[in-house]
């Protein structure tokens, strides 16, 4: 397990390792329902550059540019790559494969633009007007994402690198990383952590449900869009709860 949780960070952030463990598909897939505890390592280091930066800079909307930046920085832009490939691909109005293939192009278009352009702009909007405890905790529900994702879900392609993912992921899994986002929720925001887990949940069902309408299943790069929408979903409603 703990040579699956370094294998899985070593994957999904930039963060570096002082322990040399040899990539393993298997084992960074069995270790995805840990995804949360990776999210709480990364909403930390968010927590912590929101303090700082809000102690030099006053003005809260460059604050949030700050957090964006050291976010990118310990994630690099994996999961916000799928974001552009999912809406290039699902709004192109094209068949299956063709959105299959589009989604594979590792060139952007205008509709990939456009989603990056007002995903950066509502986070910066978002991160500026809520709560610190927010900033730690939208990491960790976003990543539940994933989770849930590859536990529930049904790969779209024939073959690829995300498969062995949703393979090693079963319903129990699903259960197992919900309930950890459910005690990291309630221990950071009590029953609004809940409430916004809640909510979080209910969209990534939704999201699933119409991405396998348009492809037949899900990809590596519908499961990074899942994931930055749903930390859009959990911002805004610290908006709304305040």
């Amino acid at each position: 397990m703990i040579k699956g949780f370094i294998i899985l960070l070593q994957f999904m952030t930039r963060i570096p390792i002082p322990v040399k463990i040899e990539y393993d598909e298997e084992k960074l897939g069995k270790s995805i329902k840990y995804f949360p505890l990776v999210g709480l390592i990364i909403g930390f280091f968010l927590f912590t550059v929101n303090f700082f930066a809000g102690k030099v800079i006053e003005n809260r909307q460059i604050t949030a540019i700050v957090v964006i930046m050291a976010e990118i920085l310990i994630t690099g832009l994996i999961h916000i790559d799928g974001l552009a490939d999912t809406a290039d691909g699902l709004f192109s109005y094209a068949g299956k494969e063709k959105m299959l293939e589009i989604m594979k192009d590792s060139r952007i278009g205008t509709n990939g633009t456009v989603a990056l352009i007002l995903y950066f702009l509502a986070k910066t909007v978002f991160l500026s007007g809520v709560k610190p405890e927010y900033i730690l905790l939208y990491p960790i529900i976003s990543r539940m994402s994933t989770s849930i994702n590859a536990g529930l879900g049904e790969y779209a392609r024939k073959k690829g690198m995300s498969n062995e993912i949703i393979e090693k992921n079963d319903k129990k899994d699903a259960v197992i990383s919900i309930l950890i986002t459910a005690v990291l929720s309630f221990v950071i925001l009590g029953l609004k952590g809940l409430i916004v887990l809640a909510l979080a949940i209910l969209f990534i069902l939704f999201f699933m449900k119409n991405v396998k309408k348009k492809i037949d299943g899900i990809t590596g790069d519908t499961m990074g869009a899942s994931l930055e929408i749903t930390a859009i979903i959990v911002l805004f409603a610290g908006i709304i709860l305040k």
